[in-house]
């Protein structure tokens, strides 16, 4: 099933390294301990830094398109700053039931800001 995650740029290798990483930020757990969870096989430190390094290459280049569609008026950065609000408060975990009901309305909302 698609997520939210889904829609993005990042890779969904990425987004469970960066999930781990603020994990371990908040002191949950620690680097040994977030290796080790990953979902299909443990990663050497390198390889876990590595892809943090494209996560975040991936966010700074997202980062840099949206200010271009806003510089070239194509987005609002009002509507920009409304949809970044509205999915800062949709759980992680959405009920597998109503993820499809997320997405659409996400979609929407999106289509909405994109103005051509």
């Amino acid at each position: 099933m698609e997520s939210i995650a889904e829609l993005s740029s990042l890779t969904r290798i990425q987004v469970e390294t960066l999930q781990l990483h603020l994990s371990v930020q908040k002191a949950e757990i620690n680097l040994q301990n977030a290796l080790k969870k990953r979902k299909n096989v443990a990663i050497s430190r390198g390889t876990h830094y590595r892809i943090l390094s494209q996560a975040k290459k991936n966010i700074k280049e997202s980062l840099f398109t949206v200010a271009i569609a806003a510089q070239l008026g194509l987005v609002k950065p009002d509507d920009v700053q409304k949809l970044m609000a509205s999915i800062s408060v949709i759980p992680a975990n959405v009920d597998p039931e109503k993820l499809p009901e997320v997405l659409a309305l996400i979609n929407i909302l999106v289509d909405r800001i994109v103005m051509f």
